[in-house]
């Protein structure tokens, strides 16, 4: 596995990556569990806004989450019931979130720039890179954020 924290296995609500680059925004977990023995880690995940408001994002969100640079936008792994994962996109401006369909074993996110994502998959057994164009993956919905 690549030796980073915070990873799919070992994240927590005082990791600094859960805060927007601004330092407007961050996100919060909560009852975060193994999806098996000895794996990755999921739970419900929340924006907190900078008046404090809480908006769940979703009830089974993986980490490591990522932000752009600009604030407005932040990736995190979502999963299935299959325990496997898809790239979701909050979008701050447009008040959105966009879970596209791409199915991945285990994310490891490390860079959000534009609208390229990149990272690993299965980061411990079989790991490959991951180049994600946002404009180019197709979405299997996109919710406004309530």
């Amino acid at each position: 596995m690549k030796n980073n924290n915070p990873n799919p296995w070992d994240f927590s609500n005082i990791d600094k990556n859960l805060i927007s680059p601004d330092g407007h925004f961050r996100v919060e977990f909560y009852n975060l569990n193994e999806i098996a023995m000895g794996g990755p880690i999921g739970g419900e995940c929340y924006l907190i806004s900078p008046t404090d408001d809480r908006i769940k994002l979703n009830d089974w969100c993986g980490g490591p989450i990522i932000w752009d640079d600009s604030s407005r936008k932040l990736a995190l792994p979502i999963w299935t019931l299959n325990r496997e994962q898809k790239i979701a996109i909050v979008d701050i401006e447009n008040n959105t979130i966009t879970i596209y369909s791409r199915l991945f074993r285990v994310l490891d996110l490390r860079t959000f720039d534009k609208n390229i994502i990149t990272g690993y998959d299965s980061p411990i057994h079989k790991t490959s890179n991951v180049e994600f164009y946002i404009l180019k993956e197709k979405a299997e919905s996109v919710a406004e954020l309530k």
